[in-house]
């Protein structure tokens, strides 16, 4: 489960890899391959909604971090669910809102 920005948060990553990184080739490809799990229910996408909205803008506000931070951390916490992300800031967010 991810908010509708991991898409593009996806994307963009893959485009990195492939044009900044150069250590990926055809990032169409694995675009595509996103897409596809996303199509097969695999990763469902949640549409914005002012509750998310509201509870990220209170996250971020309370760690110091990007409501594109915070919107993970609070889905991670609301579902219950663990995060997976390579981002210190967001763990460490979640740990601290956990502690809470």
């Amino acid at each position: 489960m991810a908010p509708e920005i991991v898409a593009y948060e996806v994307t963009n990553a893959i485009w990195k890899h492939e044009h900044l990184l150069k250590d990926l080739e055809n990032g169409k490809l694995y675009v595509s391959i996103f897409y596809g799990l996303v199509e097969a229910g695999k990763i469902k996408i949640l549409t914005a909604n002012e509750e998310l909205m509201q509870k990220s803008y209170l996250i971020a506000k309370r760690q110091g971090i990007t409501i594109y931070d915070a919107v993970f951390v609070l889905l991670a916490i609301k579902l219950g669910l663990p995060l997976k992300s390579y981002d210190r800031v967001q763990i460490r967010a979640l740990e601290s809102e956990n502690r809470h």
